[in-house]
């Protein structure tokens, strides 16, 4: 198992799969709260759930932010951003991405297996050798 090089390091990948989990529950109960405050012409909760879109636009920017410095110790490719790279063969996906699978194995198994190269790696920090 790898380890990463430091702990702030474990701190933007736990950050990132947060904020990502976040966008995944938030997502759809603003959509659900707008499309109900449409349906019932509520002008308060449309308001809410327009505040709702905007706090998760604001959440999808910070975990870009954070996720492209969220690295696998070993190929170097952040593990919770969205890029178009080739994943490992068996890379396996959880509801159909590989993103939430890397969420959910930081937070609750606090080790996950990079979807590029396929290497499982522990949120510790990596012991240096003294000379």
């Amino acid at each position: 198992m790898h380890r990463l090089p430091s702990s702030s390091a474990i701190r933007r990948i736990r950050l990132a799969a947060l904020l990502l989990g976040a966008i995944c529950l938030i997502t759809p109960a603003a959509a659900g709260v707008l499309v109900y405050s449409i349906m019932n012409g509520d002008k308060e909760l449309a308001m809410m759930g327009t505040a709702m879109i905007i706090l998760v636009g604001l959440v999808v920017l910070m975990q870009w932010v954070i996720a492209t410095r969220a690295t696998c110790p070993l190929c170097l490719a952040p593990v919770l951003s969205a890029r178009g790279c080739v994943k490992h063969r068996n890379a396996r996906t959880f509801l159909g991405s590989h993103r939430i699978r890397v969420a959910l194995a930081v937070l609750f198994r606090n080790q996950f297996r990079c979807p590029f190269c396929g290497e499982p790696t522990v949120l510790k920090v990596r012991e240096r050798k003294t000379r």
